[in-house]
């Protein structure tokens, strides 16, 4: 047994996980398994003493019709292939722990999550933005999302900022 399936194995143990419904082999995670998200610290504090070092976390709009945000968290090790995906469902109106004070790079994605989907997270240390503007009050990955309200930042409002027409196309082409 591979060290991602024997971890797997004494989180689910432990209470901390469940097992997926189905695998899915295609993805290149050796196993996955669903975790409450108030067990997420726990999860991450298991997975760095066993030598798992934090990948990435993706954030899914799972809204309409769960209500949740699905959060992908990946892991895996140097010493051999052994990619661990931690799984969560988050309800919209709550925080979710932050894995910030065990793998320290789990800050970004989670400001990514909160920038861009709305996703608070409990003890993070710097939530704050990334690429939007400060003043944004939308979130654009929002599966609800259709179109930002005009601002200062969209180039499409100031002409001045729109190439000037330098004539035919094809007059460089001719020489």
């Amino acid at each position: 047994m591979g060290a991602a399936a024997e971890l797997a194995m004494g989180l689910e143990g432990a209470g901390l996980t469940v097992a997926p419904p189905s695998e899915h082999p295609i993805s290149g995670v050796a196993e996955s398994r669903w975790v409450a998200p108030a067990s997420l610290v726990k999860v991450a504090e298991a997975l760095r003493e066993a030598g798992f070092f934090y990948e990435s976390m993706t954030c899914v709009d799972r809204l309409d019709p769960h209500g949740v945000f699905e959060l992908i968290y990946t892991f895996n090790r140097w010493d051999e292939p052994a990619r661990l995906a931690v799984r969560a469902w988050a309800p919209k109106d709550e925080a979710v722990p932050s894995m910030s004070g065990v793998y320290g790079i789990a800050a970004w994605n989670e400001r990514e999550a909160w920038e861009f989907y709305g996703l608070r997270f409990s003890n993070h240390p710097n939530l704050t933005w990334l690429l939007l503007p400060e003043d944004t009050d939308f979130h654009p990955l929002l599966k609800s999302f259709t179109a930002p309200p005009p601002s200062i930042y969209d180039d499409s409002m100031n002409p001045s900022a729109a190439p000037a027409d330098t004539g035919d196309a094809n007059d460089h082409a001719h020489g």
